[in-house]
C-alpha cells in the first residue's frame, strides 16, 4: 500500500468547512476593531504607566494555555485530513506557545529578577523577535504545502510519523531558540537599553518582522479569501500579531501604553482562532446530535442512509471527542440547553463551580436556585430568558458554598443559532469564577479607604497648626506644643509610608537582607532601652541564657521588635507592665512579648497577620493603625527562616513569640 493517495472528496473538518457571510462579517468586525484600538492608542504609546507584576502572567498563561489548545485541534484535524499542509499550522502554534512560555519565563522580575533563565534583560525582546518571525513563516509554509500536496492523503502509519517528527522537531527549535536567547544572548546586538527598544533593532528587526507578517496576512487572504472557518479566523489572528508588532515599535520601551495595548494583542491573536473553533464545534455538536435523532426516528430513512449514518456516527464520535476534550479542559463551567431550557451538556467544573451534580434533562432554572444576581434572584432571571422577556445577558451572580464563603461569578449566554436557516438550535451559558476578583476589589477598596484617613488624619493636623503658626501670634509654650505636634503628626506619616515601601519591597524581592551573627540579649536589650517609660509603661527583661545567638539581619530584626513592643503598650493603654522573654530550648531560640491589655478576640487570630486586617470594636477604634505592621512583621521573620507566633485572652492580654534557630556555628 502506498504511503500516501489522491483524496476523493474533500474531508469534512474544521479545516475546510466553508464560512458563510455572517461569520465572516463577525470576523471583520473583530479585526476592525483590534485595529481601531491599536490606531486610537497610537497618538498616547509612548505613555508611561506602572509595571503592574500579575499582568503578564496572567496575559500570557491565558496565550500559552489557548495556543496550546488550538494546536492539539488542528493537530485532531490533521488526524482527520491527514494532509501535510496541516502540520506546519500544528507546528506554527506549538511554537508560539513555546516561545510564548519562554518569553513570560524569561522576562524580568516576573518570576526572578533576571528571569527564569538569568539570561538578563536583553533574552526575552530576542525571544519575541523569533516568536513574531516563526509564526507567521508557519502560516506561509501551510500556504506552500497546501497548493503543492492539496490531494494528497498520508496513510495512518505515515501520518502518526510525520505527526511525531514535526511534534520532536518543533520542540528541537524551541529548544535552539531558548539556548541561543539564553546562553548566547550576550554575543548579540544590544536591543534594549532602559526600557527602550534600539533604533538598529527597529530598523534591522521589527519592521522586518512587520513587513514580513503584511505579507503573509496578504498572500493568505489573497489565496484563502476566508473561504473557510479556520481561514476566516486565521487572517484575524496574522492582524492580531501584525498591529501588536507594530505597537510594541511605536511604543518604544517597556511599560508604555502601546506596550500593554501590544499585550493584548497578543492575547487577541491567541485566542480568537480557538474561540471561533469552539463555537463552531458546538453548532456541529448539536447539528449532529440532530441528525443522529431523525436518524433513529425512522426506521425506513436508517435504512436507506445506513451507509451515511455510519460516516455520521464515526464523525460525531471523533467530533464530541474533540469537543468534550475542550470543554473538559475550559477553565469555565459552561452547559448547553435545548431552546426550553433543558440540559443537553455540562462539563465538570459545573458541579465543581456550585457543588451540587447535573444531569443530561435538568431544568437548568431549577438548577439555579439559591444563585443571585445583584437583587434577584438568578432563577427567576433564566426563566425570564427562557420565556423571552429579556435578551442575552452577561451577569454577576453570587452563591453561598456548603463551607459558607460567598463565591462570586460571571454568567453569559448566548443563542446558538443556524444562521443559515435562521433556526434556534439552543443556549450556551459559560459561568466564570471570579471570587478572587471580589476579594482583590475588596482589598482594594479597603485599601484607599485606610490611606485616605490614615494620610488625610496626620496632614490635617500638620496643615493645621502650620496654618495657626504662619496667621497668628501663638505664646512660646503654644508654639513649642504646636511643633511637637506637628512633629509627631510628620513621624506618623513618615511611619505610615515607610510601612508601605517595605511591603512593595518585601513583595517585589528587592528586599535585601544583612545576614551577621547577632546576641539576641543584647539585640532585645537595646529596644527595650529605648521604650522604657514610654506613656508610663515599665519594660521588663528576662534573659534565661545569656548567649542566644542568632543569625539575621540586625536592622530588620529591631524594626520587628520595635512594633511588636509598640504594639504592647498601644493595646494596653490601662496596664504599665510589658514582659520580654528570652530563652533557648531545643535549638531553637524565642523572644516573647507579653502585655496584659485589650487581649485578642479568637475569631480574629487567624487574620491578625494579614495586611490591612484590624479588630474592629470600640476598644480599638479610637486607637487608629493601618494594620499593616503585623504583616511586616510576618514577611521578615519568615524571610529569617523563623515563625511568630501569638497566644492572647481577651480581657487579658497576648504573648507574642519569635522563633529563630539557633545559631550553633558561633
Amino acid at each position: 500500500m502506498s504511503q500516501h493517495q489522491a483524496l476523493p472528496v474533500a474531508v469534512y473538518n474544521l479545516l475546510t468547512m466553508p464560512s458563510n457571510r455572517a461569520q465572516r462579517r463577525f470576523a471583520y468586525i473583530i479585526g476592525v476593531l483590534v485595529t481601531l484600538i491599536s490606531l486610537f492608542s497610537v497618538p498616547f504609546v509612548r505613555m508611561q504607566l506602572g509595571e503592574m507584576a500579575a499582568f503578564q502572567p496572567a496575559i500570557f498563561s491565558t496565550v500559552v494555555c489557548f495556543e496550546l489548545i488550538t494546536a492539539y485541534v488542528i493537530y485532531s484535524q490533521f488526524k482527520i485530513s491527514r494532509q501535510p499542509a496541516v502540520l506546519a499550522l500544528f507546528a506554527g502554534y506549538l511554537f508560539s506557545a513555546g516561545m510564548s512560555l519562554v518569553y513570560i519565563l524569561a522576562f524580568p522580575r516576573v518570576f526572578a529578577d533576571n528571569g527564569v533563565f538569568n539570561s538578563g534583560p536583553q533574552t526575552s525582546v530576542w525571544v519575541y523577535a523569533l516568536w513574531h518571525i516563526g509564526f507567521p513563516l508557519a502560516v506561509l509554509i501551510y500556504l506552500r504545502l497546501d497548493a503543492k500536496h492539496r490531494h494528497v492523503r498520508y496513510s495512518a502509519r505515515k501520518a502518526k510519523i510525520a505527526g511525531w517528527c514535526t511534534f520532536i522537531g518543533t520542540i528541537v527549535l524551541l529548544a535552539i531558540c531558548t539556548l541561543f536567547t539564553t546562553r548566547f544572548v550576550e554575543r548579540l546586538p544590544t536591543v534594549l537599553s532602559q526600557g527602550q527598544l534600539s533604533p538598529a533593532f527597529v530598523k534591522l528587526v521589527g519592521i522586518p518582522i512587520v513587513v514580513l507578517t503584511f505579507i503573509t496576512l496578504l498572500v493568505f487572504y489573497i489565496r484563502t479569501k476566508a473561504s473557510t472557518v479556520t481561514s476566516t479566523w486565521l487572517c484575524v489572528a496574522i492582524l492580531a500579531m501584525m498591529l501588536d508588532v507594530i505597537i510594541v515599535l511605536c511604543g518604544g520601551g517597556r511599560f508604555s501604553l502601546g506596550w500593554y495595548v501590544a499585550k493584548w494583542n497578543s492575547f487577541v491573536c491567541s485566542n480568537v482562532v480557538l474561540a471561533g473553533m469552539i463555537y463552531e464545534f458546538t453548532k456541529m455538536y448539536l447539528n449532529m446530535a440532530d441528525l443522529f435523532r431523525k436518524v433513529k426516528d425512522s426506521e425506513y430513512s436508517y435504512k436507506v442512509l445506513l451507509g451515511e449514518s455510519q460516516q455520521a456516527e464515526r464523525t460525531i464520535s471523533e467530533q464530541n471527542t474533540i469537543i468534550e476534550q475542550m470543554l473538559e479542559s475550559s477553565h469555565e463551567a459552561i452547559i448547553m440547553c435545548d431552546t426550553v431550557g433543558r440540559v443537553i451538556f455540562a462539563n465538570r467544573r459545573v458541579e465543581l463551580f456550585f457543588e451540587k451534580p447535573i444531569h443530561k434533562g435538568d431544568c437548568l432554572s431549577t438548577y439555579c436556585e439559591g444563585m443571585r444576581a445583584s437583587d434577584t434572584a438568578f432563577k427567576a432571571v433564566v426563566e425570564a430568558y427562557f420565556n423571552q422577556s429579556i435578551p442575552p445577558f452577561l451577569k454577576r451572580i453570587s452563591r453561598v458554598s456548603l463551607s459558607g464563603e460567598m463565591k462570586h461569578y460571571e454568567c453569559y449566554v448566548n443563542p446558538i443559532i443556524d444562521e443559515g436557516a435562521d433556526t434556534l438550535r439552543g443556549h450556551l451559558f459559560g459561568f466564570r469564577d471570579r471570587t478572587e476578583e471580589e476579594r482583590i476589589d475588596e482589598m482594594k477598596n479597603e485599601f484607599v479607604s485606610i490611606i485616605s484617613h490614615e494620610i488625610r488624619t496626620p496632614l490635617s493636623s500638620i496643615m493645621g497648626f502650620i496654618e495657626i503658626l504662619a496667621t497668628r501670634n501663638v505664646t512660646e509654650d503654644k508654639r513649642v506644643k504646636y511643633i511637637e505636634t506637628i512633629h509627631k503628626e510628620s513621624m506618623r506619616l513618615s511611619n505610615l509610608i515607610n510601612d508601605f515601601l517595605d511591603l512593595q519591597r518585601l513583595d517585589s524581592g528587592r528586599q535585601v537582607f544583612h545576614f551577621q551573627t547577632l546576641n539576641a540579649v543584647h539585640l532585645v536589650g537595646e529596644i527595650v532601652d529605648q521604650w522604657q517609660g514610654k506613656d508610663n509603661h515599665e519594660i521588663e527583661l528576662h534573659v534565661l541564657d545569656d548567649f542566644p545567638f542568632i543569625h539575621g539581619d540586625e536592622e530588620r530584626l529591631k524594626q520587628v521588635f520595635h512594633n511588636l513592643i509598640s504594639n504592647s503598650i498601644k493595646y494596653s493603654p490601662d496596664q504599665s507592665k510589658i514582659d520580654v522573654y528570652v530563652e533557648r530550648e531545643n535549638g531553637h531560640v524565642r523572644i516573647k512579648i507579653q502585655d496584659y491589655g485589650l487581649g485578642i478576640p479568637a475569631d480574629a487570630l487567624d487574620k491578625l497577620f494579614a495586611r490591612f486586617y484590624r479588630v474592629d470594636n470600640s476598644d480599638r477604634r479610637k486607637i487608629g493603625g493601618t494594620g499593616l505592621g503585623l504583616s511586616i512583621v510576618k514577611e521578615i521573620i519568615e524571610a529569617h527562616h523563623g515563625k511568630v507566633l501569638v497566644e492572647s485572652e481577651l480581657g487579658r492580654g497576648s504573648i507574642f513569640t519569635v522563633q529563630f534557630d539557633e545559631n550553633i556555628d558561633t
